[in-house]
């Protein structure tokens, strides 16, 4: 495995096969709480921008943390400090967001512990979630916080979330969800022990690959206009919305 980045607690690494046709990368949050400030943004984007330009069409995307948080949110010393700016780094997160949605290969996120607010919103973006047993909450804490969602969390959450009875539990209780809860409910794609979370989700990666679906012809740039095509609305709102445009938007 090869170390592409490391810097400040994330790492970008690169698995590929025997025959080098076929490779499995993997984004590792190693941040404490992985909280979403202007740091972790910025390395964020370094890392998606050197993942684009690895020019490998068979290849597939991880996001995992280590120990107990996959993400805890966002920093919220940060919002509450000083809302304009708070505001700003809501939404320079949102169009990390919107890059993870609709990447132009299989994303899958290893959840390793707890996913709060801008955790969870992350997990959603990609295409397939398992998630770790015995330890870890899948949450929106906004009712909690005395938030609301905010335009681009709304539109991720209707678009990953298609049940209308877990959309309103969810949100409108702020229930924290288990990994046996988040199954059942579809919010996850599987659970297992956290000794084989990896291997579950590089198994899930590696069913992606264009050469495991035997496609006659894989375009990375056709898959990615395929998952905007999918997601507009969350798309839309990820990379145009502000914090404060107003919930009832069309954009």
């Amino acid at each position: 495995m090869k170390v592409l980045y490391d810097q400040s607690g994330v790492s970008l690494l690169r698995e590929v096969d025997d025959d080098g046709d076929n490779s499995i990368y993997t984004i590792v949050l190693d941040g404490g709480q992985n909280l979403v400030n202007d740091e972790l943004n910025s390395i964020l984007n370094e890392v998606l921008d050197l993942l684009e330009k690895e020019q490998q069409s068979n290849k597939a995307l991880i996001i995992t943390g280590k120990g107990k948080f996959f993400s805890n949110g966002l920093d919220l010393k940060v919002l509450m400090k000083n809302r304009e700016e708070g505001n700003k780094k809501n939404e320079d997160f949102w169009r990390i967001l919107a890059r993870i949605l609709v990447m132009d290969c299989r994303t899958v996120a290893a959840i390793n512990g707890h996913a709060f607010g801008a955790g969870l919103f992350l997990a959603l973006c990609c295409d397939y979630r398992v998630m770790r047993t015995e330890r870890g909450y899948l949450n929106w804490p906004e009712l909690n916080l005395g938030l609301n969602l905010a335009k681009g969390f709304a539109e991720i959450t209707k678009a990953k979330v298609t049940n209308p009875r877990v959309l309103r539990e969810g949100v409108l209780t702020g229930k924290r969800y288990t990994s046996q809860d988040a199954l059942k409910d579809n919010i996850i794609d599987m659970k297992c022990p956290i000794e084989d979370l990896m291997i579950r989700a590089k198994e899930i990666a590696m069913a992606g690959l264009p050469s495991s679906l035997k496609l006659r012809s894989f375009n990375p740039e056709s898959f990615r206009e395929m998952k905007i095509e999918l997601y507009t609305d969350a798309y839309r709102s990820l990379t145009m919305a502000k914090r404060a445009t107003p919930p009832i938007s069309k954009l």
